[in-house]
């Protein structure tokens, strides 16, 4: 061995030196440039060497390395040219070219195997493109992550995860802010179970622990109680993650269903309300849709046909064939002439329920165009008014018989007037007679006597009269006019001007509306209320009657104010009955009913009347009519 490595190193040659005749202007920069190149190609590998090292992720390395040793063999020629100058060691020089030979041969093998694949490489405008792309998948992925966020947040969804071997519990954000907690604090299994409300809490347990016993999923809806002591309906999902048919993992997601929740229970108190108050007012309600030919009847349309809800399919034919035959013509034509014109249509009939009792419905629908949607249906509502129609019925008969009842009363009123009244104006008349006759034959008593029966007819005649002013008044309608309170007062005070020049009375009112009433039945009201403020004055002392007058919206307010005796307070609801007397004849004339009058007539004027009084020094009668025709 040392002798080959001898026979390598023998420099027995002529130095390449010679060749070049020792010219120092060839030499040196020969020596100089093939110093140069060995640097040079000693760096390039050593680069090359540590950048494949660094980059583990490079594909191709080994073409890299083999780069780095062609490009090391082709330096160590360049300095043994350098040494040969001087020392020829040309077996040493070639060995180095036979090595370098070698490795560039190598290499060009393994470039002609790597070449197909190095055409596959993508150039570096489309690795620009590729990256371009990259990032506007990377900023759409990111503003889809946002927006899952976002609509997380929105519909209160959140997730979660429990490690099964080490039993950590993990909660998105939404979860914590479901539960009013702050983000990030640390929940293990146990607390979490207990934020479910009492009655709840065996439930999601039992679900948690069979989802990792025996990997059943569930999905349920409970109440929770959050870290605020707020009540939640929560919708809770959960699945086991299998790993060699074991469970490792539990996850699943949670949601704040409290609102939609509440809803569906408001929901369902109103369908239960809706079907009470079809039961008690004995009403159903249906639809039709035209484009889907869908018929809906709640339960209360199928009741009225004597139905169980749902027994039969709903439908028009069903509905007719209900109807009686002796109104099935009308109804069937009315119903498809308004579904023909696309109108709404409304009637009453009769129909022949399933325990084959006749019923009287109401029927009304309503076309309903959805111009949007293009949708078209038909809604209406079904109600049995044979009790109202009943009740109609008999209205109807008393009203006939009250009808019948005041024909006889006016009758009674008539024949008071006229019949009644004549036995009266027959006794006064002979004893007037009877007194001019033979009043001188008769004592003082006898006068007296005879004066007595006079008085009490005309009383009875008085009270007659007045009775047939209070019967009118309850049988006689009149229709409302315009009347001018200036001229009913002007009236009263002429028919009362005796009265008003015997007492000194004074009348005063300031100018007086138009109202809507009986004129005949103003000018009695006004002429009662007046006289009975004179009769009832006071000894001594000047009536004075004064009117007033005030808007109260859509009547007019009234005030006859008086100075007379006055009313005591007990007295004020018994002075309106008929009869009701609170002083002698002796004391004051009178029948009793001038103020039973004056309350039929406010009352028939859809009014009230009222007493204001202090006893000894006057009363006010407040009462209202009024301003416009109703």
């Amino acid at each position: 061995m040392l002798e080959l490595l001898r026979h390598v190193f023998e420099n027995d040659f002529m130095p390449h030196g010679h060749c070049y005749f020792w010219e120092k202007d060839i030499l040196i920069p020969i020596v100089i440039g093939d110093l140069l190149t060995f640097l040079s190609y000693m760096t390039i590998p050593i680069l090359l060497w540590k950048f494949v090292k660094n980059r583990e992720d490079l594909r191709f390395g080994v073409v890299f390395k083999a780069f780095a040793a062609f490009i090391f063999f082709c330096g160590i020629g360049h300095l043994i040219d350098v040494i040969n100058i001087w020392e020829p060691y040309y077996r040493v020089s070639a060995i180095a070219k036979m090595c370098t030979g070698l490795v560039s041969l190598g290499t060009v093998l393994m470039l002609f195997k790597l070449y197909p694949k190095a055409l596959k490489f993508p150039s570096i405008s489309r690795l620009d493109n590729i990256n371009d792309e990259l990032k506007r998948k990377n900023k759409e992925l990111v503003e889809l992550n946002e927006m899952y966020d976002d609509t997380m947040k929105a519909v209160r969804l959140g997730y979660w995860h429990l490690d099964v071997e080490s039993n950590e519990l993990y909660w998105s954000d939404v979860v914590y802010d479901i539960h009013e907690m702050e983000r990030g604090c640390n929940v293990d299994v146990a607390s979490a179970l207990n934020f479910y409300h009492p009655d709840h809490r065996e439930v999601i347990s039992e679900l948690v622990t069979n989802a990792i016993q025996n990997s059943e999923p569930f999905d349920v809806q409970l109440k929770i109680i959050t870290a605020s002591q707020n009540e939640l309906w929560v919708r809770a999902i959960g699945k086991a993650e299998l790993k060699d048919g074991k469970p490792v993992k539990l996850k699943g997601l949670f949601q704040d269903i409290d609102d939609l929740k509440r809803k569906e229970e408001q929901l369902t108190q109103n369908e239960s309300a809706l079907k009470e108050a079809e039961d008690l007012a004995q009403l159903g309600n249906w639809r039709w849709s035209f484009d889907r030919q869908e018929r809906y009847w709640s339960d209360g349309r199928f009741k009225i046909l004597g139905y169980e809800p749902g027994e039969i399919e709903p439908s028009l034919q069903v509905a007719l064939d209900s109807v009686h035959p002796e109104d099935r013509e009308r109804v069937e034509g009315t119903i498809k002439q308004a579904i023909e014109k696309d109108e709404d249509y409304e009637l009453s009939y009769r129909i022949i329920n399933q325990s084959n009792e006749v019923r009287i419905v109401k029927d009304k629908g309503v076309f309903v165009n959805l111009p949007h949607t293009k949708g078209q249906y038909y809604a209406g509502i079904v109600m049995d008014i044979t009790d109202e129609s009943l009740k109609e019925q008999k209205l109807q008969e008393s009203l006939k018989a009250l009808e019948r009842s005041n024909r006889e009363l006016q009758d009674f009123a008539y024949v008071a007037s006229h019949d009644l009244q004549e036995p009266l104006r027959v006794i006064t008349s002979y004893l007037q007679l009877i007194e001019m006759s033979y009043g001188h034959l008769l004592d003082d008593e006898g006068k007296l006597f005879i004066e007595s029966i006079i008085k009490a007819s005309a009383r009875m005649k008085t009270l007659i009269n007045d009775l047939l002013v209070l019967s009118r008044l309850e049988t006689k309608q009149r229709d409302a006019v315009p009347v001018d309170l200036n001229k009913v007062i002007n009236v009263v005070k002429e028919d009362l001007s005796l009265k008003i020049i015997d007492s000194n009375a004074e009348i005063k009112h300031p100018e007086l509306p138009v109202v809507y009433g009986d004129e005949g039945r103003m000018r009695r009201l006004f002429q009662n209320f007046i006289g009975n403020s004179i009769k009832f004055r006071r000894p001594d002392v000047d009536p004075k009657i004064e009117i007033e007058w005030s808007d109260v919206g859509e009547k007019y307010q009234f005030k006859i104010k008086d100075n007379g005796i006055g009313i005591k307070e007990e007295y004020f609801e018994r002075i309106f009955t008929i009869f009701q007397r609170l002083h002698t004849r002796e004391e004051y004339e009178g029948t009793g009913i001038g103020l039973a009058i004056c309350k039929k007539i406010v009352d028939k004027h859809d009014s009230t009347i009222r007493v204001e009084s202090e006893y000894g020094k006057g009363s006010s009668f407040i009462f209202e009519l009024n301003k416009s025709k109703e």
